[in-house]
């Protein structure tokens, strides 16, 4: 009984924890690009400096 109760619980604890992942990993990703496209932007900056 207390293994079944575990399983549950842990089941639920997964469940809570999906939509975190899912929310982390398009924050990263969405800063990823930020950042990518502020560093193009540096790069070209730099490279139209005489």
């Amino acid at each position: 009984m207390n293994n079944l109760k575990n399983k549950e619980a842990r089941r639920r604890a997964e469940r809570r924890m999906l939509p975190f992942a899912v929310e982390f990993v398009k924050f990263s990703t969405g800063f990823a690009v930020i950042i990518a496209v502020a560093l193009v932007a540096l790069h070209a900056a730099s490279a139209a400096m005489p």
